[in-house]
C-alpha cells in the first residue's frame, strides 16, 4: 500500500478503537438494570441516545466539510470524556440504605433516570461528532490512485485491530463487574476486601474514562486536509445555516441516487435489528444460564469472528458481486435473529456467530459500497446521512421494545414495581424476542420488493464501477 498523505488512516484506527472499546458493553444492558432501570427505561434511554445523534449527525457531518473535521473529531473525544464523568459522578442509590424509605427510594430512582438521560444525550452528540468526520478525514488521506482498494486494506486493519481491542476490554470489563470474580481474585490475593454488586458498578465505566482520555490525545493528532468553506468573519448561525443548505443538498443527491439511498435503507434496516440484540443482548446470555464473568468469555469469541470476517469481508468485496454480498448478509442476519426466538439453555450462543457476522459484514459493505458511490467534497455529510438513518431507525426500534415489553407487562398482569426481578425480567424479554425474527421478515421481504418493482436494478447494475 503506498504511503499516504499523513498519519491520519493510522490515527483513525487507533481513535476507533478507543472511541468504541468500552469496558461495559459487555455487560451493557444489565448494568443499567442493576442500577436500578427498567427494561422499558432502558429502552427509553436508547431512544434518547438515537435522536440525539439524528439531531446532531447530519448537521455535525455539514460542519465537519465547512470548518473542519478535525475539530469535530476532537469534539467527539472531550465528549466522551464528559458522558463518562456524568456516570462515574452520579449519586448511585443503593436499595439497601432505602429498605425502610420507599419514597427515597422512588425519588433516588428518578435521579437515576434523569443522570442517564444527560449520558445518553452527551454520548449521542458524541457519535454524530465523530461519526463521518473521522473517516472522511482518513478516507481522503489515501492516495488517489486505487483508493477505492486502499479504503479496503484500511477497513480491514481497522475490524481487525478493533476485534483485538474487544477482546482486552470485554474479558476485563465483564469481569471487574462480577463481585463474585472480584472476590475470588482479592482472596487469593490474601486481601480480606470483599465486593457486591454495588460496588463493582462503576469500575467499567471509571476504566473506561481513561479510554476517553486516550481518545482525545488521538484526536489532536489528526491533519485537517479536505477543503474547508468558511469564512471565520461571518457569525455562526450563518454558517449553521450554511451546514443545513448543504445537508438538504446532499440529501437530493442521495435521494436522486438509487446505489446510496438502497445502501442506506439495508444499512437502517439491518443494523436497527442487529443492533437491538446487542443492546439487550447480555439479557438474552443470562436468559441461557449465564453469569456476568462468563459475558466476557462469549464477547471474546465475538470479537475473534471479527477478525476473520475482516479478512473475509475483504475477499467478497474483492471477488464476490454485490448480489452475492447482500444476499449473504440477509441469510446470516435472519438465521441469528430467528435462533434468539428459540432458546435452548448455554447451547443457543452456538448461532451467535451468524449476527456477529452479520454486523460486521453490514458495515464493511456499506462502507465500501458507499464511499465507491459518494464524491470528496460531500464524503462527511453523505456519511453522516448513513450514521442519521441507521440511528433514526434504531431509535424507533428501542421504542417499539419498549412498548412491546409494556404490553407483554400489563398482559400478564405484572406490577411495574417486581418487573426488576430477575425471573420476571427473563420472562418479559423471552415473549418479546419471540417476536423479532417477523419483524426482520418484514424488513427483507419490503426491501426486495422495492428494490425489484421501483428501483427496478440488482445489487451489481447499482454498484458497477
Amino acid at each position: 500500500m503506498p504511503e499516504p498523505t499523513n498519519r491520519n488512516p493510522l490515527l483513525f484506527i487507533l481513535f476507533r478503537i478507543f472511541f468504541n472499546s468500552r469496558f461495559y458493553y459487555p455487560i451493557y444492558a444489565v448494568m443499567f438494570l442493576d442500577f436500578g432501570l427498567s427494561q422499558e427505561q432502558f429502552a427509553q434511554l436508547n431512544f434518547a441516545w438515537a435522536i440525539a445523534i439524528v439531531l446532531l449527525e447530519v448537521p455535525s457531518g455539514a460542519l465537519a466539510d465547512q470548518i473542519g473535521r478535525k475539530k469535530l473529531v476532537i469534539l467527539a473525544a472531550v465528549l466522551m470524556i464528559v458522558e463518562m464523568s456524568v456516570l462515574l459522578l452520579m449519586p448511585a442509590a443503593n436499595p439497601a440504605q432505602y429498605a425502610d424509605d420507599p419514597d427515597g427510594l422512588a425519588k433516588a430512582a428518578w435521579i437515576l433516570f434523569a443522570v442517564f438521560m444527560a449520558n445518553r444525550v452527551i454520548s449521542g452528540a458524541a457519535e454524530a461528532a465523530a461519526s463521518g468526520a473521522d473517516e472522511a478525514l482518513a478516507y481522503d488521506s489515501l492516495p488517489e490512485e486505487d483508493r477505492d482498494q486502499h479504503w479496503s486494506h484500511l477497513t480491514t486493519q481497522l475490524m481487525i485491530w478493533q476485534s483485538v481491542g474487544f477482546i482486552v476490554v470485554t474479558i476485563i470489563g465483564a469481569a471487574v463487574y462480577d463481585p463474585d470474580f472480584m472476590n475470588r481474585v482479592f482472596s487469593w490475593m490474601g486481601s480480606s476486601l470483599t465486593f457486591t454488586q454495588y460496588d463493582t458498578l462503576k469500575l467499567p465505566i471509571a476504566l473506561t474514562l481513561g479510554m476517553a482520555i486516550v481518545t482525545f490525545l488521538i484526536a489532536c493528532r489528526m491533519q485537517e486536509n479536505g477543503q474547508i468553506d468558511h469564512d471565520p468573519t461571518k457569525p455562526l448561525w450563518q454558517t449553521v445555516r450554511r451546514s443545513f443548505a448543504r445537508t438538504f443538498k446532499a440529501g437530493g443527491w442521495i435521494l436522486q441516487t438509487p446505489a446510496a439511498l438502497m445502501l442506506l435503507l439495508i444499512g437502517l434496516s439491518f443494523d436497527s435489528i442487529i443492533r437491538l440484540y446487542y443492546t439487550v443482548g447480555s439479557i438474552w446470555l443470562e436468559v441461557i444460564g449465564y453469569r456476568p464473568v462468563q459475558f466476557g468469555i462469549i464477547s471474546v469469541a465475538g470479537s475473534i469472528t471479527g477478525i476473520f470476517a475482516a479478512v473475509i469481508g475483504k475477499k467478497l468485496i474483492q471477488s464476490r458481486s454485490p448480489n452475492f454480498n447482500f444476499r449473504l448478509l440477509m441469510v446470516l442476519t435472519f438465521i441469528g435473529i430467528f435462533s434468539l426466538a428459540f432458546p435452548i439453555k448455554y447451547w443457543s450462543v452456538l448461532f451467535l456467530p451468524a449476527l456477529w457476522l452479520s454486523m460486521r459484514f453490514l458495515h464493511f459493505f456499506i462502507s465500501n459500497y458507499l464511499n465507491r458511490v459518494t464524491n470528496s467534497e460531500n464524503r462527511a455529510t453523505v456519511l453522516s446521512f448513513r450514521g442519521l438513518s441507521m440511528n433514526l431507525s434504531y431509535g424507533i426500534v428501542t421504542m417499539l421494545y419498549s412498548a412491546q415489553v409494556w404490553a407483554i407487562r400489563k398482559k400478564e398482569g405484572i406490577d411495574a414495581t417486581t418487573a426488576n426481578d430477575p425471573e420476571v425480567m427473563h420472562s418479559l424479554f423471552s415473549a418479546a424476542v419471540q417476536w423479532w425474527w417477523v419483524f426482520l421478515l418484514f424488513l427483507i421481504v419490503s426491501l426486495i420488493l422495492y428494490r425489484h418493482y421501483v428501483v427496478r436494478r440488482d445489487w451489481n447494475e447499482l454498484l458497477r464501477k
